[in-house]
């Protein structure tokens, strides 16, 4: 079974720091592989060793992004395809360079992506993808299970949870709840190292049905937050105590 899977090297949301007008300060930010995308790297390589084949890695970026590549490879990825990138595109645009990537290196039976990215969370990604691949997509799935010609999924929905069934090739965006990320050993992240890596231009996947960027970031604005600085003093029982009438008044516990 031929397997691959997008990731996208992005913000580390939990590292990031705000000036004094609440514009988060990017330059300099750290910066991994989505969160997210770790479990749709794990599931991916799941799919592979259950099924047999092999697992391609496609990423858009700069040369960051080869960062997130190299730990899906030591991952249990076999190859990857790095799409250089230079500036920021849209997710019309995304899903187009990755669906030509994936043309040019596939066919693939199963194309697994994150629910969102862990930065900007916007969720279109892998739903356009299916388009621009003319397959079928599954989203929010939180268990995959791969047959030779024909995908089962349980699909975590707001009020429910259902199961639905695809033929393959399909397009699957998963949830967190799905699996849990196995963390490479020193050997097999020396290994990655030795796994081909194909640099692909923007340049060589452009046709004639190439988008047109529609939307433009103007600006981003940090939520901000506003905390109570609520102090308790005295013996430890007694603020221990005050913090839980405190917290029960809150509805919190």
């Amino acid at each position: 079974m031929k397997i691959a899977v997008c990731v996208k090297h992005a913000i580390d949301e939990g590292e990031l720091r705000a000036d004094s007008a609440g514009r988060p300060q990017l330059q300099g930010a750290l910066s991994k592989m989505s969160t997210f995308d770790r479990n749709a790297v794990e599931e991916a390589v799941q799919v592979k060793e259950s099924k047999g084949g092999s697992v391609t890695v496609v990423s858009l970026g700069g040369q960051d992004s080869k960062k997130s590549m190299k730990e899906a490879l030591a991952m249990g990825c076999d190859r990857a395809v790095a799409i250089s990138s230079a500036g920021e595109l849209d997710t019309l645009s995304t899903s187009y360079y990755l669906s030509r990537a994936l043309q040019k290196t596939g066919p693939y039976d199963i194309v697994f992506l994150a629910e969102g990215a862990s930065d900007t969370y916007d969720g279109l990604v892998g739903p356009m993808l299916a388009e621009w691949l003319g397959v079928p997509f599954v989203g929010y799935a939180k268990k995959v299970e791969a047959g030779d010609t024909t995908m089962r999924a349980e699909v975590s929905l707001d009020d429910r949870a259902e199961t639905d069934e695809t033929t393959l090739p399909a397009v699957v965006s998963v949830v967190s709840e799905v699996n849990t990320p196995r963390y490479p050993t020193l050997l097999q992240i020396m290994q990655a190292s030795k796994k081909p890596m194909e640099d692909v231009t923007l340049d060589s996947l452009r046709d004639e049905r190439l988008p047109q960027t529609a939307v433009t970031v103007t600006g981003l604005v940090v939520q901000s937050v506003t905390r109570k600085k609520v102090i308790f003093e005295g013996p430890a029982a007694e603020t221990s105590q005050k913090l839980l009438d405190a917290l029960r008044k809150e509805g919190l516990i």
